[in-house]
């Protein structure tokens, strides 16, 4: 049996890595010395920076990403039998959320080139049962949200964007988050913005925002609690909501200021290896790289790459002290989901080929180099 991730030898230049500000200690441990460390007034700080931040018009903090996602496909009233159109090349989560209401994915096929789904696939998925489309920003590289989002006004379908990967992602000048029906987010140990688990979300709908604030939180909106004689839930409370226990702690939340505090300086980081990664790796034989567009902004959360003979570019690598990762299988691979299915197959083809080439704030230039220098020498 191989050994666990946290086992892995130092010297190994690793995919993932997690960034962890000086200060966050420091911070952290004022909130455990506050008394306070339940949902409160650092929950709030997050939510009012990252609204101020990245212009969402509403936002919602809960304890991770995978919550974010259910939490808006309940809201949705997202049930049995009812289907949501979705991409079958995403880590797992995006899709179990769908079944844990009930309801059924129905896979379109991505785009080869970018990984994304294609909009063209999307619209010939959707029938009578299906209540919403979920869509995946791959990599941090977003999708093309005009041509989906005329998808849904067509045929009065909402749209979850499953922004776990992109977070300070930029599509035709507006940041992902600041448009849109519903879009979730992740603060889980390796992204950008690091809270150990957490997320949020986004909304321009006010009525989704008042309905998301409550079923948050077991059917109750926190905002309204007071501090009464004896009752500590707010007038307002009926019990005719069933909610979640997806509420974030000020724990969390303050690792999380403090990262979108240092949010340019890991984003920065990230854009320096992506955009060289771009210029020294283009046009190697075995190898190609991911399409990127001059109309959006990638964040560089992940770099997938196309390449020939996963197997022995992965032990080639490995040989050479360098980690590289499948992030996701195609979906429909596990049964949980259905069967395989034989009209994707663009899918297919990224499921045998895709791998991630590290990326994180950790790097350093000469690991860089290293790096660059060795996946040269493994398309030789």
């Amino acid at each position: 049996m191989g050994k666990k991730d946290y086992e892995l030898n130092d010297n190994l230049i690793r995919t993932w890595s997690t960034f962890v500000p000086e200060d966050a200690i420091s911070e952290v441990a004022k909130t455990l010395r506050s008394k306070w460390i339940n949902t409160g007034k650092k929950e709030k700080e997050l939510r009012e920076k990252a609204s101020h931040k990245w212009g969402f018009p509403y936002c919602v903090a809960v304890n991770n990403g995978t919550a974010a996602l259910r939490a808006s496909l309940a809201v949705l009233g997202v049930g049995p039998g009812d289907e949501v159109v979705s991409t079958p090349f995403t880590f797992i989560a995006t899709n179990t959320a769908i079944l844990e209401q009930g309801a059924k994915p129905i896979f379109a096929d991505i785009r080869y080139e970018d990984l994304n789904i294609d909009s063209k696939s999307i619209e010939k998925k959707i029938t009578p049962k299906t209540k919403a489309i979920m869509v995946v920003h791959y990599g941090g590289n977003p999708c093309d949200m005009d041509e989906i989002r005329e998808i849904g006004r067509k045929y009065s379908l909402p749209i979850i964007e499953d922004a776990a990967h992109a977070m300070g992602s930029k599509y035709k000048g507006e940041y992902i988050g600041a448009k849109g029906d519903i879009i979730c987010f992740s603060l889980q140990v390796v992204k950008i913005i690091n809270s150990g688990d957490g997320g949020l979300i986004s909304t321009t709908n006010n009525e989704y925002y008042e309905k998301l604030k409550r079923i948050v939180w077991y059917g109750i909106d926190r905002e309204e609690k007071g501090t009464n004689l004896l009752d500590p839930l707010p007038e307002s409370f009926r019990g005719d909501t069933l909610g979640f226990k997806y509420n974030m702690n000020d724990i969390v939340a303050t690792l999380a200021c403090v990262g979108l505090d240092h949010y340019e300086e890991a984003a920065k980081k990230r854009r320096v290896i992506g955009e060289r990664y771009r210029e020294e790796l283009a046009g190697l034989p075995k190898i190609k790289l991911m399409k990127y567009y001059d109309d959006r902004k990638p964040n560089y959360q992940i770099f997938p790459i196309h390449v020939e003979n996963r197997i022995n570019f992965a032990k080639f690598l490995l040989k050479h002290n360098i980690m590289v990762r499948i992030n996701n299988r195609r979906n429909d691979i596990y049964p949980m989901f259905g069967k395989l299915q034989d009209d994707l197959p663009m899918t297919a083809r990224a499921d045998q080929d895709v791998v991630l080439l590290p990326m994180h704030a950790d790097l350093t230039e000469e690991q860089v180099s290293y790096i660059v220098r060795k996946v040269k020498d493994s398309a030789r």
